[in-house]
């Protein structure tokens, strides 16, 4: 890491004031070089959530979300330092300014008392219901839902009225993978998840014969963000990455990463 020493700079007593003004700014601005070349990485809390959190070989993590940040990362110079966590748990480290940003973050009056979100979402997804083959074709209407156990991931926000429903059965789970695990097993008959990650799920020809979604489906979507902790002061670092995505998103760069994740045809 760059480090300089501000002794190779002594102010010269006998110049003038403008020597010194002068001096006095070659100072500030080397003084801001190197606190940019010194900056930490921020850190980044995150699960697995095909296809945007893949889980690879060890304890390495893929997929369009780390493509997200490396992008960003070559853009502005800034460096993440990502760190897997259920859940619930990485917005909690947020909340308490353990961590320092999580992306694919849906937006709630409830999480924007400790996130800083940024003003454009980079992806979106829609919440949808999954259930086994025989119980696909009886949910027809929201009310249906009621008289089964509902699987769902902690601290997840999907849609409303389910969110808030207190008279729905809802069983909670740490992710999506076991969510479709207890499907299959019988376990559970019905689970709410997004179409981004389930669908990516499905493409396993032995998962697809068996779970299928519901003929009732919320006309809802989940924009995906970038969010901040309140308790960081990351003001210069929220402003670069505001930026560049900002640039990315306006070149397509986000539908061309996703397309890479898609099936083929």
């Amino acid at each position: 890491m760059l480090r300089r020493s501000f002794a190779r700079f002594p102010l010269i007593a006998r110049a003038g004031y403008f020597s010194r003004l002068g001096a006095g700014l070659l100072l500030l601005a080397l003084a801001g070089v190197g606190v940019a070349a010194e900056r930490a990485p921020l850190r980044v809390m995150t699960d697995y959530w095909p296809p945007f959190r893949i889980a690879g070989e060890g304890e390495r993590i893929t997929g369009l979300d780390m493509d997200l940040l490396a992008e960003l990362e070559r853009r502005t110079g800034l460096h993440f330092d990502v760190h897997r966590a259920p859940w619930a748990r990485g917005l909690a480290a947020l909340q308490s300014g353990q961590a320092d940003l999580m992306t694919g973050l849906a937006r709630t009056p409830d999480r924007e008392r400790y996130i800083d979100y940024l003003a454009q979402p980079y992806y979106a997804c829609a919440p949808r219901l999954y259930a086994t083959k025989e119980v696909a074709g009886q949910i027809n209407r929201y009310e249906d839902l009621r008289g089964h156990t509902i699987g769902y991931v902690l601290e997840s926000a999907y849609f409303e009225p389910f969110d808030s429903d207190k008279k729905l059965k809802k069983f909670g789970v740490s992710n999506e993978t076991q969510l479709l695990q207890m499907l299959t097993l019988g376990r559970l008959q019905l689970v709410i998840g997004t179409d981004c990650q389930v669908d990516y799920e499905l493409r396993d020809p032995q998962l697809a014969q068996r779970i299928a979604k519901t003929r009732y489906q919320p006309d809802s979507r989940t924009d995906l963000y970038i969010g901040f902790s309140r308790q960081r002061p990351l003001g210069s670092e929220r402003q670069l990455i505001e930026a560049a995505l900002r640039q990315m998103l306006s070149e397509g760069w986000m539908q061309r990463a996703a397309s890479r994740y898609q099936p083929g045809p």
